[in-house]
Order: structure tokens, then sequence, then C-alpha cells
């Protein structure tokens, strides 16, 4: 999830995941930071992923509850490609001025249905 559908130029997108529980019964789950991975890309290209730098990752068991909805905290993305070979470096920054981008999350073996597009001017 975003916090908004466009960014200003000097504006960096709050990203988070939300994880429902449809079902009827309760249900467990590791919903820790190990567990997600939060990924961005523009058409077929993948611009940056929450796995590639990342360290210390937790584990969290939770119960989410028949109707129940849980948001994890939102972290900014400062607009940059990642790689796991420019964690200690300089990161290009990507394109703006109106292109459209794609936030895709998934925790374990849980995938978004879809995705939410935004845009960077």
């Amino acid at each position: 999830m975003l916090d908004k559908e466009a960014y200003g130029p000097t504006e960096d997108p709050k990203i988070a995941m939300s994880i429902k529980n449809t079902g009827t019964n309760s249900c467990h789950l590791d919903l820790g930071s190990a567990q997600q991975v939060l990924t961005i890309s523009s058409g077929e290209e993948q611009y940056w992923s929450s796995k590639d730098c990342q360290t210390g990752g937790t584990n969290q068991d939770v119960t989410i509850k028949s109707g129940q909805t849980l948001t994890t905290p939102a972290i900014a993305w400062d607009r940059t490609r990642s790689s796991t070979t420019t964690c200690d470096a300089s990161r290009p920054a990507v394109s703006a001025d109106g292109a459209s981008y794609h936030l895709q999350v998934a925790v374990g073996n849980l995938k978004s249905t879809a995705s939410v597009q935004f845009i960077l001017q």
C-alpha cells in the first residue's frame, strides 16, 4: 500500500504492506521483516526490492482473526535502484517526470493479488 497515488519531485513514496484474513477462521503467520518482500517495478523491469540490502530481518508470529487486517509500518523509498551489489554505494535514481511504477508485496508464500500503481513527478 502507498500513502498517495502521485508524488512530487521532492516526495519519497511511503510504502507498507496490509494483509487481511478473508477466511472464516483465525490464521497464524510469520509477518516479520524476514518474510516480507516489497518490490517496485515498471513494465517488466524491477527497480527496487526490500530484500536487496536487508540486514537483521526479524520474525514475528501473529494470529489474524477472521476479517481482521494488519498493516506494517511504512518505509520511505528513496527513488533509487537497488541490487545486492549496491548496498554500500551510491545508487542511481530512477526516472521521474510522470513515470509510472508498481508496488508488489509478498509475505512468505503469499503474494499480493494485484500491484498498486503510482506516479513519480
